[in-house]
């Protein structure tokens, strides 16, 4: 039978320094190669994005259980907001948002849940570099707009008028 011989590395200088480089270099690519993967600083993704939501409710009672795209963005007071609810996920394309209504006990509907009326979307189209916030806007006839915004959203011109026209919730009861 034969004897193979073994490698070695050879004994000179230079055999460590390259070694070195080797794993340099190769430790180099594994720590840059998920920098590749952010798309140079662009906030578009194949399938959707994450931004922070500030939900305005124009409603004229409490709403719960509020889930944007299976998202739970918590409660809203009447005519109130949820604040910022921050890395909430966006597929591009239809959204999907819905609530249950609340109230004082006897309030009709209370527990009920509601479905938003119309067709949401949310293109990639509509964002842009320095977007970083939606707003989400609930109206009382259960439809809702969203609004792409690059600073804090503010009320719509709509829920403006809701709000400077607003009866006072449970009158008489």
């Amino acid at each position: 039978m034969k004897r193979r011989k073994a490698m070695t590395i050879p004994n000179d200088d230079a055999a460590p320094i390259a070694w070195r480089r080797l794993v340099v270099g190769l430790l180099g690519a594994g720590l840059l190669a998920p920098l590749g993967a952010c798309g140079k600083g662009s906030k578009r993704m194949e399938k959707g994005i994450h931004l922070s939501v500030v939900l305005y409710s124009y409603l004229t009672r409490p709403i719960f259980d509020i889930f944007f795209n299976r998202e739970d963005l918590g409660v809203a007071a009447p005519y109130g907001s949820t604040g910022i609810i921050t890395g909430v996920h966006m597929p591009f394309g239809a959204q999907t948002l819905r609530w249950r209504l609340d109230g004082p006990k006897g309030t009709p509907n209370n527990g009920d849940t509601v479905h938003v009326k119309n067709a949401l979307t949310l293109g990639q189209d509509q964002i842009l570099a320095d977007t970083r916030y939606i707003g989400l806007h609930i109206y009382p006839d259960f439809t809702a707009e969203i609004i792409v915004c690059d600073d804090m959203p503010e009320p719509t011109a709509r829920g403006k008028l809701l709000v400077k026209n607003r009866a006072t919730p449970y009158a008489g009861k």
